[in-house]
């Protein structure tokens, strides 16, 4: 039963690298809209998401280059 601790870590750092991505991308979604109003928030709240999702889709194709 030696796979439960390492099932464990790499569940952690799945996390990690997830909010990583999440915060990243939301710090480049900022300075790049840079939003002053509504409409700029509207912007920046689809960018982030947008960048969000490319970041995530980037993160599992090496996960699933590095474990299959």
């Amino acid at each position: 039963m030696s796979d439960s601790s390492e099932a464990g870590c790499l569940s952690i750092a799945i996390i990690i690298i997830t909010v990583a991505i999440s915060i990243g991308s939301g710090m480049i979604a900022w300075n790049w809209i840079e939003p002053e109003g509504f409409w700029g928030a509207i912007v920046f709240i689809i960018a982030w998401g947008l960048l969000s999702k490319i970041g995530h889709l980037i993160a599992m194709g090496i996960a699933a280059l590095f474990f299959s």
